[in-house]
Order: structure tokens, then sequence, then C-alpha cells
């Protein structure tokens, strides 16, 4: 997906993020704005954002962050040199967050995985059978047609050769058949397959 602050449409149209003072999402050709759409982030504050555009520059996604460790987005369908809000999530606890369509784009995928790191063993969490695992973040679902909107949190179990420093960036990398997601993970890929888990569980080696 094509990502930034001002970003150019196939046919040469302009969209834009300005968010010096106020925060406004615009579409402009030739100089001449034809669409304006002032945005009002939730509370916590703005730290920054960026434009994602669709594959089929029919989707745009809006994702901005607090500063805080935390992150949200807004999803808009461009229609007729308008854009259109379809979706708008709250604050999630999080931190270079990742977008993926699906190839018809009637599914959107979020990642919030690692981030924190590095991830020590005495500071894992224990599960209710004494078992140490961090929670790693999440991957969220939208479905675009119907909004509904699903949360996974994902634990990682560590192996005894875990080591402290091992983080980096771990996000859905790309989906195949329809309903297979590749996970790029620090450790090496791993892969999902569609419905997922409510608790989405790896144990790297």
């Amino acid at each position: 997906m094509k990502e930034g602050t001002h970003l150019t449409l196939k046919d040469g149209r302009e969209i834009l993020l300005q968010d010096d003072e106020d925060i406004l999402l615009s579409i402009r050709s030739s100089h001449e704005t034809l669409c304006s759409y002032p945005f009002t982030c939730p509370s916590g504050g703005y730290g920054g954002g960026t434009l994602l555009l669709s594959p089929s520059e029919q989707y745009l996604i809006f994702s901005f962050f607090s500063g805080e460790s935390e992150e949200g987005f807004s999803l808009f369908r461009i229609e007729d040199s308008r854009l259109v809000p379809l979706f708008e999530s709250e604050y999630f606890c999080g931190e270079g967050a990742s977008y993926l369509f699906s190839d018809d784009e009637g599914v959107l995928f979020q990642s919030l995985l690692g981030g924190f790191g590095p991830w020590y063993l005495e500071d894992a969490e224990r599960d209710e059978n004494g078992v140490s695992y961090f929670q790693y973040g999440e991957i969220d679902i939208l479905d675009v047609g119907s909004k509904s909107f699903s949360r996974h949190d994902v634990r990682v179990y560590p192996s005894e050769s875990w080591k402290a420093e091992i983080d980096g960036p771990s996000d859905i990398s790309k989906i195949t058949g329809g309903n297979t997601l590749h996970i790029a993970m620090p450790w090496g890929e791993e892969t999902l397959t569609l419905p997922l888990a409510d608790t989405i569980v790896f144990r790297p080696e």
C-alpha cells in the first residue's frame, strides 16, 4: 500500500494530511480542494499520523498515535472525490501498527505486535498453569462491509533458548489462499488460519 502524508492517486488527484494545528484530510486536484475532512482524535492526545491507500485506491486508512504507546485508525471510502467515513477505532495499546487488506479488500487487518522489547524472562507473566508467557500484542480484524470488529490477543511462550534481546518488526506480511495469514516475527515466519482464536499462541523454538 502507498503510505505517507501526501499521496497521489493514479488519476493525478492528491490526498493530503495536514496536522500542524488542526487535523485535516483533503483531496485536491490541480491545486483545487475537492474535499476537506476535519478529524478529531479519540481522547488521549495526538502524536502524529500517516495515510495508507488500499491497492484498488478505493479505501484510505488514517493511522494515528497518541505518543504514549497507543495507536488507532480511521477507515474511509474514496467516493466521487469525497472521503466517506466507514469506521473509527479507539486507541489501543501498542506501537508501530501495520495494516493489510484481504485480496478483495473486504477485510482489514491491523497488527500491533512487539514494539516493547527487549523481553526479559523475569518480566514474563504466568498463565493459569504457572507457565511463563509474554503478552505480545494483538491482531485486530475489521469486516469492512458489516463494520464488525474483533480483537485477538497474541501470547508468546518463550523456549529455554529465548534471548532477552529478541525483538524487531512483527506484522502481517501477506495473506494467501484467502484464509492464511503470514506473520513476520523476530524469530521467523508464523502462519495463522482464519478465523482466528480469541487468544493466539506462539511457541518459538
